[in-house]
């Protein structure tokens, strides 16, 4: 009789096991959406360095907050500005801007003006390494940015 017990208990034993082996492996099987590390996600901060592959002016502040809540802020080197953005299907919509009014040095409204009409041109984005890139309907890069702490 221990003998029958003990084989029943090996059989019940390999057979549990087997079947948390199987689960284990269908539930790791089932679960194949991709998802990002939470700083290759788009929201947060961004400092751009480069727009249409030309570096930004040294010690100007060209910035990019996305939010979770869909918005999008920033400096543009002298101004302000603010709209709304959406994604779907690798698409990024970058809404129309609201821009404040100020007036700086010609070199930097210059630059403002690149980067606030390379925004309007986004229709994509790839994130790498804490490196965010902006991309046009054609594939061209429009603006690069590294990701910044707040």
């Amino acid at each position: 009789m221990k003998n029958n017990i003990t084989k029943l208990s090996t059989k019940s034993l390999k057979s549990l096991l087997l079947l948390a082996s199987l689960s284990t492996v269908l539930t790791a099987c089932s679960n194949n959406t991709a998802t990002l590390p939470l700083d290759e996600e788009l929201p947060g901060m961004w400092t751009v360095e480069s727009i249409n592959d030309s570096p930004t002016i040294k010690d100007s502040k060209v910035d990019l907050k996305f939010t979770a809540e869909n918005q999008l802020s920033g400096s543009a080197s002298c101004n302000n500005f603010s709209t709304g953005y959406t994604i779907e299907n690798n698409t990024l919509t970058i809404g129309q801007m609201a821009v404040t009014r100020k007036m700086c040095l010609p070199a930097l409204m210059d630059q403002e003006s690149s980067v606030l009409q390379a925004l309007s041109k986004v229709k994509r984005f790839a994130l790498n390494n804490g490196q965010l890139s902006l991309f046009d309907q054609q594939g061209v890069v429009q603006l690069k940015a590294r990701r910044t702490k707040s």
